[in-house]
């Protein structure tokens, strides 16, 4: 393994706002188990003929977070690797290489984490109905 070198305040900025956006992506995984748990507890009620058609749209629109998440999770890994190998100095610091790649992982945790709370609100208002039309 090579010695730390000091990496520019930009390339150690990049690896701090990495850091983080693999936190919201590791919460994203658990918040999706959430999900997935709270669509198998009103499962039958979800199936009903009413229900079926916002059920089915919630359900793919989660399958597609999935998918969008696996994606910015692997350019964030490989981010991550870089900027590591350059704090190493096994290879050269590339600023511009790395400012390329994070501005496209930006867009993609910003989109996801849009994406996220647009699908929560569709499925916890669903949820919602269905468990008052149960209770009232």
């Amino acid at each position: 393994m090579g010695t730390m070198t000091a990496m520019s305040a930009r390339s150690l900025q990049y690896y701090v706002i990495a850091k983080r956006w693999a936190a919201d992506l590791e919460f994203f995984k658990i918040e999706t188990a959430f999900f997935y748990r709270l669509m198998d507890d009103y499962f039958i009620r979800l199936c009903e003929p009413s229900y079926i058609d916002k059920f089915k749209q919630v359900s793919k629109n989660l399958l597609k977070l999935e998918v969008d998440r696996n994606q910015a999770d692997r350019l964030l890994s490989d981010q991550l690797k870089h900027l590591e190998l350059m704090a190493e100095d096994i290879i050269p610091e590339d600023v511009d290489s790395l400012s390329s790649k994070q501005i496209q992982i930006e867009y993609l945790v910003t989109d996801l984490t849009n994406e996220y709370r647009e699908v929560k609100k569709q499925l916890f208002t669903l949820v919602e109905i269905v468990r008052r039309i149960k209770a009232g």
